[in-house]
């Protein structure tokens, strides 16, 4: 029977290239997002391929989700060996305009769902005798960015969450990682780029290029490069990786 994976955020970017890869690797899989339509489109590509695939369509900021995300594995697939909190925001903003709005969108959909999400579900991995935990953070979780102070912070505070639940779960069979993304061609990317060409006068072009300098590579790097780094933690080989970020960033965060 196929080990079944947990994916949120499932339906475009970072989300539908992990869940392209680990079809392809043979997990059965869970696929979250909001958007039914979205999901079942990706789901029958999928299984077009052979892939047992399930969706689930819900707000994971309601308090009642990580529930219901369980619930909807277990009857769907049985108990999860993985869970990939992909689902994530990112909007920048000057320290003066980042209100209290600001703030709680970033930390309701960076921190408190996988959170609660997790606190449903790991449970059942230990039942189940392990499991994989895999947040999908960013370099912004280990280093400062200027105007993405809530950003930053949400996703500092849901590495320091994985690395807490490595060291209480580390006997028990389930482990905890996250990977640190640099700049990755998706639709998020894609709306980066527009806001600095508003806001500072530099064409799309010129916007872009200043990014791809962050990294000592001189790239953006893509999608499936991330899903790569969770199909290795999910792996067999990855069983003593435990409470650590991983980055994929062409060496631009040094740790």
């Amino acid at each position: 029977m196929a080990q079944s994976v947990i994916i949120t955020g499932a339906s475009r970017g970072i989300g539908k290239a992990i869940a392209t890869r680990l079809a392809a690797d043979g997990y059965a899989l869970l696929l979250v997002a909001r958007t039914a339509d979205a999901l079942d489109e990706l789901a029958l590509e999928l299984a077009s391929q052979g892939a047992k695939v399930a969706t689930f369509a819900c707000d994971i900021t309601e308090e009642t989700a990580g529930a219901r995300v369980r619930d909807a594995a277990l009857d769907a697939l049985g108990p999860p060996w993985g869970l990939v909190n992909n689902a994530g925001m990112a909007e920048s903003a000057a320290l003066a305009k980042t209100d209290e709005l600001l703030l709680r969108r970033h930390f309701e959909l960076n921190v408190y769902a996988p959170i609660r999400i997790m606190r449903a579900v790991v449970p059942r991995m230990v039942e189940n005798k392990g499991g994989r935990v895999i947040n999908i953070a960013s370099t912004a979780a280990l280093a400062g960015y200027p105007y993405v102070t809530a950003y930053a912070a949400s996703k500092h505070a849901l590495l320091g969450a994985t690395r807490s639940l490595a060291r209480e779960y580390a006997g028990k069979g389930v482990t905890f990682n996250a990977v640190c993304p640099g700049y990755v061609r998706t639709e998020m990317f894609d709306q980066t780029i527009r806001n600095i060409a508003e806001r500072t006068g530099l064409d799309e072009v010129q916007a872009e290029d200043k990014l791809m300098r962050l990294s000592p590579q001189n790239r953006v790097f893509d999608p499936a490069e991330i899903a790569n780094a969770v199909a290795f933690l999910l792996g067999d080989g990855a069983h003593g990786i435990n409470g650590q970020a991983l980055s994929v960033d062409g060496g631009e965060i040094e740790h």
